[in-house]
């Protein structure tokens, strides 16, 4: 009974991981594709008539402006999920119950570092997550 409780706490802590991922990286990706169409419209689309000379591209500046704008809300992006609560947090470490096994607990996954996991503040949303499941998988 009590690898079957560690089990499903350790299946929902690995989806948990995996669902904030993927929201980090769908967020992410709306703000590339908001500056990937300012980008398109710094485009000329002007006909060239094949033999004559394609005009420089004139909006440079510009262009630099815009990814600069992204990657600077890139940078200031914060994770903003919804909390997962678990009835495992009254459960003692060997997985009996400490006090009433109805006690619910809050995972903040994305908002900081999750307990007994190593910090991955600077890897991209899909590593991760990748080290993260394996490691909920494995405990």
């Amino acid at each position: 009974m009590s690898d079957n409780r560690q089990t499903r706490q350790k299946l929902k802590e690995a989806y948990d991981l995996h669902f904030a991922a993927t929201i980090e990286r769908a967020e992410k990706q709306i703000i590339l594709a908001r500056y990937g169409r300012r980008l398109l419209n710094l485009l000329d689309d002007t006909p060239v008539v094949p033999g004559d000379v394609r005009q420089a591209f004139a909006n440079s500046n510009e262009a630099r402006q815009v990814l600069s704008d992204a990657e600077q809300e890139l940078q200031q992006w914060q994770p903003n999920l919804e909390p997962i609560h678990t009835n495992a947090g009254g459960l003692g470490t060997n997985l009996m119950p400490t006090d009433d096994i109805t006690t619910t607990a809050t995972s903040e996954v994305g908002a900081g570092e999750r307990e007994n996991s190593p910090p991955h503040h600077n890897k991209p949303a899909a590593e991760a997550q990748g080290t993260h499941l394996e490691q909920a998988i494995a405990s």
